[in-house]
């Protein structure tokens, strides 16, 4: 969606900037806090970064369905076709270029220089899937499970917005419930399940149910869109609030309680998410107006590219820092890497991505 759109709304892009960032510190940077109470709780913070995640997929299914629901509201139908169209031109021309530089190019290169790698099937990337291969390989490829989960939900999504557009209520709440008993059967089983998709339903049904409140009104949108300065600075200490507490509760409980506390906990925040979007799209007196930060809504801008490619650039950037003898502070290594991630997701975005978006901006029917 192109910033000059009717519908463009920065303050999404800002939050989904914001989650980038918290995703680069996770996989660029690996503290060790101490054993300490306070090193505990600063360790439990930054695991709890893996979050940001489950907010990319409540991002998405928020603004697909509300512009699902803006379409059909103005031209009484919804078109699957454009639909699918659309999120292909998004996703795919970066994405089967950088399988092309994964299962062409790289093979070629190693071979050539000697160098053992692990490389998965290609058809598990192909045809997004991936979040389904749990077996071992290259590092930067692992990050692109999400856009299987992205993609599984996109279609799923599309035929529920064509098919059960006076039911949308119901599909969220048939994924809420089908995810939660899923999690639920996991955590009792011990079945691997964080990259399922099935896991992540509850996420895409936060964004579905926030889309609906905030196209159609009612008392929570009138109670956001009135919120005094010390109601708003309320809300926002909820989420600190939150976070204490499962530390607090973690840190005291038995460890075969954790993996529930840790359950729950991401349901909350997951929830926190929706009342977020909610909150940023209606309250023009918000007291943390994120729409005007322009650099983080220039990174959710480009946070496609920017996600794509820092699993490419913090692997082979460490190895070049290794190679050259560079050595710094493994802080200052993460940003000097974020910068080159910058660099390269702007070029992307600029020179490869724009075109494809605009082709995509012409079938847009709103």
């Amino acid at each position: 969606m192109s910033a000059g759109s009717k519908n463009y709304f920065p303050q999404l892009d800002a939050i989904r900037g914001l989650s980038f960032l918290a995703v680069f510190i996770l996989h660029a940077w690996h503290p060790e806090f101490g054993a300490q109470f306070f090193g505990r709780m600063l360790q439990f913070f930054y695991n709890n970064l893996v979050l940001s995640i489950d907010v990319f997929f409540v991002l998405s299914s928020f603004l697909l369905t509300w512009l699902g629901i803006q379409e059909y509201r103005k031209k009484g139908n919804f078109s699957f076709f454009n639909y699918f169209i659309r999120r292909a031109l998004r996703i795919w021309p970066l994405y089967f270029l950088l399988m092309f530089f994964a299962f062409v190019l790289l093979p070629y290169a190693a071979a050539a220089w000697h160098i053992p790698i692990t490389m998965p099937p290609a058809a598990w990337y192909l045809f997004f899937v991936s979040n389904f291969y749990l077996e071992g390989h290259v590092y930067f490829l692992r990050f692109l499970w999400t856009l299987s989960v992205e993609e599984q939900f996109y279609l799923v999504w599309g035929l529920c917005l064509y098919l059960f557009q006076r039911y949308l209520l119901i599909c969220a709440g048939l994924f809420a419930i089908s995810s939660i008993a899923f999690t639920v059967y996991a955590v009792m089983e011990q079945v691997h399940h964080d990259y399922h998709t099935a896991t992540y339903l509850f996420d895409f049904s936060v964004g579905i149910v926030a889309a609906a409140i905030v196209e159609r009104g009612g008392r929570l949108v009138d109670h956001f869109k009135n919120m005094t300065a010390m109601q708003g600075a309320l809300f926002f200490m909820v989420l600190p609030v939150l976070l204490i507490t499962l530390f607090l509760v973690n840190d005291m409980e038995p460890l075969s309680w954790f993996a529930w506390t840790d359950l729950a906990g991401r349901y909350l925040f997951v929830i926190f998410i929706g009342l977020l979007i909610i909150e940023q799209m209606v309250n023009d007196r918000t007291v943390m107006n994120l729409k005007s930060n322009r650099f983080l809504v220039y990174t959710g801008k480009i946070s496609y590219g920017l996600y794509c490619f820092h699993g490419i650039v913090l692997t082979f950037g460490t190895v070049a820092l290794q190679k050259l003898h560079f050595s710094i502070p493994l802080p200052l290594e993460a940003v000097l890497l974020l910068g080159v991630n910058y660099g390269l997701a702007t070029v992307s975005y600029r020179y490869f991505e724009k075109p494809f978006l605009g082709m995509k901006q012409r079938l847009r029917r709103i």
